[in-house]
């Protein structure tokens, strides 16, 4: 078995080398401002057939949150996460594979983006040689004896619990081989499409003994029912070819309203009233009204609209700042503005009765779709 030497330290995170084998690398280096425990990867020879694996170690060293995207390039290398959030002095720990197909040297690159930055790359090398010569992870190939694998999990089941609709929730299974040959795990499947499988167990994988992998299972349901369905785990375990471990969980329409619901603040002491507005030598006397949702669903506001009153036009009430239909997600508002002018001495008041002087707020609140605020002012 291929072994690589990896040291973590509390700080620095830095890796030492283990002499002239391959799979030595440097003490690391820094990209965006996230520390990588090491700067170049030599996978070393790796039989054909066979993998080898090595783990860096991510540090945000930066101010504050950073979103860390991961891509790998060339053949025969691939990485176990693509994509994370890294909080500030948090560590990450990402795997890097190498499982040549062909007899030769292979070089690629792992590149890093720090938030939407692209930031740096580290090499990435490896020799792929001849099966039964030696190097990397060993398959379990060439003469058999009467040694076997025994595949074992950590779990019997796995239970989600209830979970609001589209939520995620995401438990894994940790997969070992505790017998004395190696065991070949040819298949991971789940029984219903609401639970999918990752991690890093990849089928078909052979497992040294006393190597293990991660089945990563996360549970999303679409609909209010009970959930349930199995992992099954086929292997060449003369003792059990097929392992099954139950999974079940909940789907819970889990809003309290359920609904959008209409919040205005008319920056008086009534939320359906602005009777206050003057306007001194036609002056324009301009007010702010604060549309919000207090539901759990988006709030759609179709229209606003402003009623003046058509038989006394010694004031006008007009509309400002609203740009039309729009959609307000639950905790969020928008606001437009009402604005009053007066040609003389006059007394607006709002008459809800016939429709005057009054705005009309139109929107999908199944409790008041129509909400109406009244509006009156002076002249002089």
């Amino acid at each position: 078995m291929f072994v690589y030497a990896l040291l973590v330290g509390c700080i620095g995170l830095q890796e030492v080398p283990s002499g002239d084998s391959p799979g030595a690398q440097d003490e690391g280096t820094t990209i965006g401002g996230v520390a990588l425990s090491l700067s170049s990867v030599d996978f070393g020879d790796v039989e054909v057939g066979d993998f080898a694996e090595q783990s860096v170690v991510l540090t945000n060293g930066g101010s504050g949150l950073s979103h860390v995207n991961v891509s790998v390039s060339g053949e025969g290398f691939s990485v176990d996460q693509v994509g994370f959030d890294l909080m500030k002095d948090a560590e990450e720990v990402i795997t890097l594979t190498f499982e040549p197909e062909d007899l030769g040297d292979y070089t690629g690159k792992i590149a890093f983006t720090i938030d939407q930055s692209d930031h740096g790359q580290v090499p990435l090398t490896g020799r792929g040689i001849e099966p039964g010569t030696g190097g990397g992870d060993d398959t379990g190939g060439g003469d058999t004896d009467s040694t076997s694998g025994e595949l074992t999990t950590d779990v019997p089941s796995l239970a989600f619990g209830t979970m609001d609709l589209g939520a995620t929730m995401m438990k894994s299974v940790t997969v070992s081989n505790t017998g004395d040959g190696p065991l070949t795990i040819t298949s991971a499947t789940a029984s219903d499409a609401s639970f999918t499988l990752g991690g890093n167990l990849t089928p078909p994988r052979t497992l040294d003994p006393g190597e293990e992998r991660v089945v990563e299972v996360t549970f999303s349901p679409s609909a209010e029912k009970a959930y349930s369905g199995n992992l099954v785990l086929q292997s060449d375990d003369p003792g059990a070819p097929k392992t099954t471990i139950a999974m079940t969980g909940t789907g819970e329409n889990q809003c309290d309203v359920c609904s959008p619901r209409i919040d205005v603040n008319t920056g008086t002491s009534s939320d359906y009233e602005i009777t206050d507005f003057f306007s001194f030598y036609g002056s324009k006397d301009t007010r702010t009204v604060t549309i919000g949702n207090d539901g759990d669903q988006d709030l759609d506001v179709s229209s606003v609209t402003v009623k003046n009153d058509f038989l006394a036009t010694c004031g006008t009430f007009s509309l400002g700042g609203w740009k039309g239909a729009t959609s307000v997600a639950p905790g969020r508002t928008t606001a437009f503005t009402i604005s009053y002018t007066a040609s003389g001495s006059c007394l607006d008041v709002s008459q809800k009765t016939i429709d005057a002087n009054v705005i009309h707020i139109l929107s999908n609140d199944p409790a008041e779709p129509d909400y109406i605020v009244e509006i009156g002012g002076a002249g002089l």
